[in-house]
C-alpha cells in the first residue's frame, strides 16, 4: 500500500532539510528521505568539520606571527581543544527528532526513483506529485594505479583524524584541496599539495591564484601544479609512496584525495524521468526544475558547489512548488575559500568578462593596515582586493580579495553587483569598519575617475 504525500524530498542535507521545512511550515505533507546523517556532508564531513579544526589553528598561526615565531607547528587540534568538543558527534537524533515533531515524516534507507511521481524506499512506497532531489554529491576518485587497495583519505576522514599524520600528500587544487592542506601544515605535518591543472582555484582570476599559491609557499606546504599522480603503493614501513609523472617519488604517512566531486544522481536510476543529467548534475531551468513535476537542488544540480547555494536554491524550489515562483540569480554570488589568509570572490572573472564581450576597467588595491574588531581582535590587513567595473553601465560586475576575513566583507562588493549600484553611489556607502571600507573607496574612485575624470 502506498503513502500519500504532497512533496517528497530525497537527501536531508543542508538544501533538502531547508527545502522541507519551508514546505511544511506551509502547510504541505512532507516525506523527507535520508540514507545518512540529517544534515548532510556540510555539517558532519565538509565546511563545519574543517572551518572549526582550522579555527585554533589560524588564531595560533597569528599569534605566532605577530610574535615572530617561524614555526606554523601548533600541535595539533588535541594540543589546542579537543576535537569531540569542537564537532558535533555522528548522531543525528535530535535534528531527527526536531524534524518529526514539525511533522515532517523521516524516512530512513536508499530511495530508488520509480517516475516523477513514485518513490520506493525499502519496504515502503511514496506517492506524490512533487519530488525534490537533493542528493548532494561524493568525492570524484581518480584512477591512479595502486590507489583502490591504498588506504586513502576524502574529506571525510581527514576531518575525523585522531592521531595527527607526519607527512600529508593532497590530491586536487580548489577551495576543500587547499583548505584541508593548510589545515594538516598548521597542525605541524610536512604537506604536498599536487594538481593536475595548472594553477590553483582555476575557476578564479589567475591573480588571486598566485596570491594564495604564494601565502601556501610562505606556510611551508609545497605546491605541484601541472603534474599528475601515476602510482601510489604501500612500503614495509606502512608509508604510502607515490610517483609522479615526472618520476619523482614521494613518501607520505596520509594520502588526502581532495579533487573535484560527482553528484549522486543513482537515484534517478531507470524512472523514465525526462531530466538532463550530465556529468556536472541534473541541469535546472531558473525555478530549479528539473523535468516536470521534479526539482533538483544543491551540489547535485552542479550549479555552485556551495551550501549557502545550496541552501538559496533550497528557497527558490520550495517557494515554486507552493506558488510563489522567482528566478534564481547566481551571478553575484559570493565564493569563499576558508585559507589563511582568506579568498573571497563575486561576479564575474576576468575569463567570464572576455566571454561576454565587456568593456571593463580593472583596479587593483594592495592591503595594509591594523583592523580593529568588535571582537577585540585585531589584526593586520594585508593581501589585495581587485574590482572590475562595466564602463558602459558603470556598476561594478566582478570582485576578489585575498586578505584575512575577506569572507565578512566582499558581501559589499556582491550586494553592488546584484543591486547594479552606480560606482558613484557605492562609492558614497558608509560601512561600520573603515579599515574594511577604505580599499572599496580607494579603488572605487579610480575606478571613477577612469569614466569620468577626477571626483
Amino acid at each position: 500500500m502506498s503513502e500519500q504525500f504532497d512533496a517528497v524530498v530525497i537527501g536531508a542535507g543542508i538544501a533538502g532539510e531547508t527545502c522541507a521545512q519551508r514546505l511544511r511550515d506551509a502547510g504541505r505533507s512532507v516525506a523527507l528521505v535520508e540514507r545518512d546523517l540529517i544534515g548532510g556532508e556540510c555539517a558532519y564531513w565538509a565546511s563545519i568539520p574543517s572551518k572549526t579544526l582550522f579555527g585554533p589553528a589560524n588564531l595560533l598561526w597569528r599569534a605566532q606571527q605577530i610574535a615572530g615565531i617561524h614555526s606554523p607547528a601548533v600541535g595539533g587540534p588535541h594540543g589546542t581543544i579537543p576535537r569531540d568538543a569542537l564537532l558535533p558527534a555522528l548522531d543525528d537524533a535530535a535534528q531527527m527528532d526536531a524534524l518529526q515533531r514539525t511533522g515532517i515524516a523521516v524516512i530512513r534507507g536508499n530511495a530508488r526513483v520509480l517516475s516523477a511521481g513514485r518513490v520506493e524506499v525499502a519496504d515502503r512506497l511514496l506517492e506524490t506529485e512533487r519530488l525534490v532531489l537533493a542528493t548532494g554529491s561524493a568525492p570524484r576518485i581518480p584512477d591512479i594505479a595502486g590507489l583502490a587497495a591504498s588506504v586513502y583519505w576524502t574529506n571525510r576522514e581527514a576531518t575525523a583524524f585522531k592521531a595527527l599524520p607526519q607527512s600529508v600528500l593532497v590530491l586536487g587544487g580548489e577551495s576543500q584541496a587547499i583548505e584541508l592542506a593548510q589545515m594538516f601544515r598548521l597542525f605541524g605535518a610536512d604537506v604536498t599539495l599536487v594538481t593536475k591543472a595548472a594553477r590553483l582555484i582555476t575557476h578564479e582570476d589567475a591573480d588571486a591564484a598566485a596570491l594564495i599559491t604564494r601565502y601556501l609557499y610562505q606556510s611551508g606546504i609545497r605546491v605541484l601544479v601541472g603534474h599528475t599522480l601515476t602510482e601510489v603503493a604501500c612500503d614495509d614501513e606502512e608509508e604510502y609512496v607515490a610517483l609522479l609523472d615526472n618520476g619523482e617519488r614521494i613518501v607520505m604517512q596520509a594520502l588526502v584525495v581532495a579533487g573535484s566531486r560527482m553528484p549522486r544522481t543513482m537515484a534517478l536510476g531507470d524512472s523514465g524521468i525526462e531530466a538532463r543529467v550530465t556529468e556536472r548534475g541534473i541541469e535546472v531551468d531558473e525555478r530549479c526544475r528539473a523535468a516536470e513535476g521534479v526539482w533538483a537542488i544543491g551540489d547535485v544540480t552542479g550549479v555552485l558547489p556551495l551550501s549557502h547555494v545550496a541552501l538559496y536554491q533550497a528557497h527558490i524550489a520550495a517557494d515554486d512548488i507552493l506558488g510563489h515562483t522567482h528566478p534564481a540569480q547566481y551571478l553575484s554570488v559570493p565564493r569563499i575559500y576558508f585559507t589563511e589568509p582568506q579568498v573571497a570572490a563575486t561576479g564575474l572573472t576576468l575569463a567570464g568578462i572576455q566571454e561576454r564581450q565587456l568593456a571593463v576597467s580593472s583596479v587593483t588595491v594592495a592591503l595594509g593596515g591594523p583592523v580593529p574588531r568588535a571582537s577585540g581582535v585585531h589584526n593586520d590587513l594585508q593581501g589585495q582586493l581587485t574590482l572590475h567595473a562595466d564602463r558602459e553601465r558603470g556598476v561594478l560586475v566582478g570582485a576578489w580579495a585575498v586578505a584575512p576575513d575577506a569572507s565578512e566583507w566582499i558581501q559589499l562588493a556582491a550586494l553592488a553587483i546584484r543591486a547594479a549600484i552606480p560606482l558613484a553611489i557605492f562609492h558614497d556607502t558608509l560601512e561600520q569598519f573603515p579599515t574594511f571600507n577604505e580599499p572599496y573607496r580607494i579603488a572605487l574612485e579610480r575606478l571613477i575617475r577612469e569614466a569620468a575624470g577626477p571626483i
